[in-house]
């Protein structure tokens, strides 16, 4: 599995401060290509979700970088639960 998200570091937020609708028209249009991509044998899901996320660098001996938050829940929850 794997998140992608816009505006977490500062540089995107002042770089896009009028919106990211031109970053979602990217997305959804490459969304609907790898959708039509799939096969019998290879399945794709996504879950797609805007809103408010934290960021923080956890753990202690192996210290990775996660995103928290109802968005990325309500991303993942609805990736597990599509039906295509």
């Amino acid at each position: 599995e794997y998140v992608a998200a816009v505006g977490v570091l500062p540089d995107d937020i002042e770089q896009n401060k009028a919106g990211h609708h031109y970053l979602l028209e990217r997305l959804f249009k490459a969304a609907g290509e790898i959708m039509c991509r799939q096969t019998e044998e290879v399945k794709y899901k996504m879950g797609i979700h805007t809103g408010p996320i934290f960021a923080g660098v956890i753990g202690g001996k192996l210290p990775r970088y996660r995103l928290f938050g109802d968005t990325i829940n309500t991303a993942a929850r609805m990736m597990q639960k599509c039906e295509r």
